[in-house]
């Protein structure tokens, strides 16, 4: 019952920022799972089952929190559509890839991506002021960055990342609270995708991810009410704050092992 309740307390707080930050709690999620057993007597879950089941939030957790947002008027349904099918195609790719990928290169891709964003996140940007249904985004940049990003999400388990977030905003100029609603409903698309390849791969614990689902439908909606009453700024760099740690931690397991 231990690694139960450890599974149910990770998946509440990742789904909590899944909800307020709109990443998919993968970034808290995975160290969360991969550390927490070990260090209060559980028993260490794998890492592509860890991966697993940070699909299964982001799908439990995005469809809460794109509902929420969208009635608050912050996701954009042209950018969902441009950006969700070719992330959603680029994830079954990735998560079948995933199967005979050594968990060491897993992890560390999942660093550097986390790496990246965090960086991303910090830049300083003015964002186009705009209403969800005015946002406009150049194909030419917003199919082959979800194309990507859903390769590696796929692959390392992260459903509405991060990094998607960072692309919306530093690339295609998206406001923040805009890319944070958007990104969910993307990271959807690629997150279905991606939990279909993981179950075909035997990369899905059963018991584990219905505790998981469960969690992000009590903690997702909370954190997404929370985030409509925090300042943009405030978002990312709490967000940048959340990356960088887990990138941090993930890539020193990679490089040592521990």
């Amino acid at each position: 019952m231990l690694d139960e309740a450890i599974t149910a307390i990770a998946g509440l707080v990742a789904s909590f920022l899944s909800g307020l930050l709109g990443i998919g709690g993968g970034l808290v999620l995975t160290p969360l799972l991969l550390y927490l057993p070990p260090l209060v007597g559980g028993t260490a879950i794998p890492v592509k089952i860890v991966t697993g089941l940070t699909i299964v939030q982001a799908i439990s957790g995005s469809v809460l929190g794109v509902l929420r947002h969208r009635a608050y008027g912050n996701v954009s349904s042209r950018l969902v559509w441009l950006m969700g099918p070719p992330s959603a195609v680029a994830s079954l790719i990735g998560a079948f890839v995933s199967r005979d990928t050594p968990d060491n290169v897993i992890l560390l891709v999942f660093a550097i991506l986390a790496f990246v964003g965090s960086v991303m996140l910090l830049l300083p940007v003015t964002p186009r002021d705009e209403r969800a249904e005015n946002v406009r985004a150049d194909p030419k940049v917003a199919i082959p960055s979800a194309l990507v990003l859903g390769f590696f999400g796929g692959m390392v388990g992260i459903g509405g990342i991060a990094f998607i977030i960072a692309a919306l905003v530093y690339l295609l100029r998206v406001p923040t609270r805009i890319a944070i609603g958007s990104s969910l409903g993307i990271g959807l698309f690629a997150a279905v995708a991606a939990l279909i390849g993981k179950a075909a791969t035997a990369q899905i614990d059963p018991p584990l991810a219905a505790i998981v689902f469960v969690a992000a439908l009590v903690a997702s909606p909370i954190g997404a009410a929370l985030s409509v009453r925090t300042q943009p700024r405030a978002l990312l760099a709490i967000l940048s704050g959340v990356v960088i740690l887990a990138a941090i931690r993930i890539a020193v397991t990679a490089v040592t092992g521990t």
